[in-house]
């Protein structure tokens, strides 16, 4: 009993190892950019930045199985956009979800699969260049990649489609970079979501003081009411804002203020004094001063300068 136990269990691995597909799925969507064509533009000015190399749409991808142990030789992003699949980066399997993003950095080990019982519909995208490593960073991923978790809800909100959609139309010069500009829009809708509360990453601290301050430009503030907004410590927050913005906070603070002054000089006739009240600067020589220290000029002069 115990042989034929084994034997059936063989028949079973087998069974399943032939039922591993990488592709072909009915109604599938499937586009690779021909060598020559990659050659030709990879090194386009429009394209060296980013470039996608494939794209698709697998429906209902049933048994779809995909292994690396090497790593793809670009990076792969795959949006899930119903039914559950998974993915094996780092030593660990995880599980994908409706509306998840899987991101894989080239040279790195992965697999990924359907789920057996609820297999996933996907949307993909291979891509390569200059930029790839700083959106990875932007969307603060791991080396190896990993999953950015969103809602069910939000999967169709992401326009992945667009993606080889523009590639289906041919390798035009004008599609190509199309793709690339339809795949730097999915990655900006990336990170402009925000993670729910109590969930959100010091980046995203950072960018919720930000826009207080926007709403904020005409009261006044210190560094450590902007600290705490954040949730963190004066020190902490101030390094971090500096490494993200590249300015201290309470500084870039003034600077959006002067931006706010400089857009009233323009669009009315209100006194000078008047316009450093709105924007928070009770005195008008200081505002005066620190508009020079910002725009070269003082805001009498940047009323003059013709623009546009």
């Amino acid at each position: 009993m115990d042989r034929i136990g084994k034997d059936l269990d063989n028949l079973r691995v087998n069974m399943a190892n032939e039922q591993r597909i990488l592709e072909g799925f009915k109604g599938q969507h499937l586009i690779v950019v021909p060598d020559d064509i990659r050659w030709r533009f990879e090194r386009h000015p429009l394209l060296s930045g980013l470039f996608v190399t494939d794209a698709g749409f697998f429906p209902h991808a049933s048994w779809h199985f995909v292994e690396r142990p090497k790593g793809a030789a670009t990076t792969l992003v795959i949006l899930c956009l119903a039914g559950r699949g998974w993915v094996r980066i780092g030593g660990r399997e995880l599980a994908v979800e409706p509306g998840n993003v899987v991101w894989l950095n080239a040279q790195r080990a992965h697999a990924y699969g359907a789920d057996a019982k609820l297999p996933w519909t996907i949307e993909w995208a291979h891509v390569t260049g200059s930029e790839v490593g700083a959106w990875a960073e932007l969307l603060e991923l791991p080396p190896e990649g990993g999953i950015i978790r969103r809602e069910a809800s939000a999967s169709t909100e992401l326009p992945l489609g667009r993606v080889w959609q523009c590639l289906e139309r041919g390798y035009t010069l004008a599609n190509l970079v199309a793709a690339g500009v339809a795949f730097r829009h999915v990655l900006a809708a990336l990170k402009g979501e925000r993670a729910p509360p109590g969930t959100r990453s010091p980046r995203d601290r950072v960018a919720a003081t930000i826009d207080w301050m926007k709403l904020n430009l005409g009261r006044q503030t210190r560094l450590d009411e902007l600290a705490s907004l954040a949730g963190m410590s004066s020190a902490h927050y101030s390094a971090l804002f500096r490494r993200q913005i590249g300015f201290p906070p309470v500084d870039f603070f003034l600077r959006l203020r002067i931006q706010r002054a400089c857009q009233l000089l323009v669009s009315n006739r209100d006194p000078i004094a008047a316009i450093a009240q709105e924007v928070g600067f009770a005195d008008p020589y200081y505002f005066t001063r620190y508009f020079r220290r910002v725009m070269g000029c003082s805001p009498r002069d940047y009323r003059k300068t013709p623009k546009g």
